[in-house]
């Protein structure tokens, strides 16, 4: 289940979109209507990050779509954002805010299908999971999760934002399970996760929990390449 939070304040564009979602063929979704940014702010404060996708219209009084975003990104949700917009002007602007697509209205059923199973793909590759063993017990850690994995002698460390974990896989082990889609070497000893990145500066990767790691040279193309595709693919 896809659960979405509408914020646009037509009712007339929300009611196009109302009956695109209930016509959707292949997925099951669940979406909330806000009329306004700061009824849908309200919503998250109280009740934390509990959607999967978020589309906002750009163009609404008081607090526009792009403002909404910010503050949303600022309770720290990494949920989709998709933006509605009837111009192109602002579409370059989206992107300031880790954005995942747009839709250009007039909405349509052919528009919003084809961004729902483009989320439902990513959704679906970076939930995939992580299965590993420490002695004689078994961990399971979804990929979205997993900010980096650091490799220390036998050992790897495993890091989340909640806590971290040891394991004796070796280096090979641990890509056999790991997506090369969704995972980059930056060091030989260094496995960061792309998804958690928020800025590569020279020779640092700085991730959205505000570490920062420098990326060896023989990793920095092959970093750059990978994020580039991984954006790429979100987009």
């Amino acid at each position: 289940m896809l659960k979405i939070a509408i914020c646009d304040d037509s009712c007339q564009d929300v009611e196009v979109l109302e009956k695109a979602f209930d016509k959707l063929r292949y997925y099951e979704v669940e979406y909330d209507i806000y009329f306004s940014a700061d009824e849908l702010l309200a919503y998250c404060k109280k009740n934390g990050d509990s959607y999967h996708m978020y589309f906002l219209d750009i163009e609404m009084p008081g607090k526009s779509g792009l403002e909404l975003a910010k503050e949303i990104r600022e309770e720290g949700s990494r949920a989709l954002i998709v933006f509605l917009t009837g111009y192109m002007e602002y579409v370059m602007d989206v992107f300031e805010v880790f954005t995942f697509d747009f839709i250009l209205k007039p909405i349509t059923e052919e528009k919003l299908e084809c961004v729902i199973d483009k989320a439902m793909k990513y959704l679906n590759l970076i939930k995939q999971h992580f299965v590993f063993n420490f002695r004689k017990n078994q961990f399971i850690v979804s990929y979205d999760d997993i900010l980096y994995i650091a490799k220390k002698g036998r050992q790897a460390m495993i890091y989340t934002p909640f806590d971290s974990y040891k394991t004796n896989m070796t280096t090979e082990e641990l890509w056999k399970q790991l997506d090369h889609r969704v995972f980059s070497h930056i060091h030989v000893s260094y496995i960061i996760n792309l998804q958690h990145i928020q800025a590569i500066q020279g020779n640092e990767v700085v991730l959205d929990d505000g570490e920062h790691f420098i990326v060896s040279r023989s990793h920095k193309k092959e970093l750059k390449e990978k994020h580039l595709n991984f954006v790429n693919r979100r987009v």
